[in-house]
């Protein structure tokens, strides 16, 4: 059932253009080679302009675990994913337990909070959708490239400190 969900879901996810362009991991015909290329090629532009381009990594710790369930709910409605759907992966999400097993011993059972099920196959498609607000904290003048929850912040400006300013308001905005 939840092959078919997940099947379901990318089709309209990228039938409807929901997913940002910027995006490449978890996706059909997309690769980390794709994402070099941009890169690559960002620099460069600003190098011909003569600017400076200034870049930031960011590697998120955890992150199915940090995928708030009610803020996904949210974008998934935003993004018209309604009736049958939505009811299914609502009740996907929610009451999801788990516990420690560590030489034979088991902890108490909990129940997890947040996050998308790991090794789950329509949590890459979840982590996707809720990774796309990531479209909000980027300004004009900043570039990103994401490879599921790696992610690349790119400034060219005339002068460093610009763009290292730029970048700063996108992290303090990401941070938020």
């Amino acid at each position: 059932m939840e092959r078919m969900i997940n099947k379901r879901l990318v089709w309209y996810l990228e039938k409807h253009n929901i997913l940002m362009d910027e995006q490449a991991g978890f996706r059909q015909f997309r690769s980390t080679e794709d994402q070099v290329a941009y890169i690559a090629q960002t620099i460069e532009d600003g190098y011909q302009r003569q600017q400076h381009t200034v870049t930031v990594w960011v590697d998120m710790e955890n992150p199915f675990d940090r995928v708030w369930k009610k803020g996904l709910i949210l974008q998934l409605m935003q993004a018209g994913v309604s009736h049958n759907m939505l009811k299914w992966i609502q009740n996907y999400l929610s009451q999801r337990t788990g516990r420690v097993n560590l030489q034979g011993r088991e902890s108490r059972q909990a129940i997890f909070k947040d996050g998308v099920p790991q090794g789950g196959v329509l949590s890459p498609t979840l982590f996707l959708v809720f990774m796309n607000s990531i479209q909000n904290i980027t300004k004009p003048h900043v570039k990103a490239a994401l490879y599921a929850y790696d992610l690349a912040l790119i400034c060219s400006e005339d002068s460093c400190g610009t763009a290292q300013v730029r970048l700063q308001e996108c992290l303090t905005l990401l941070e938020q």
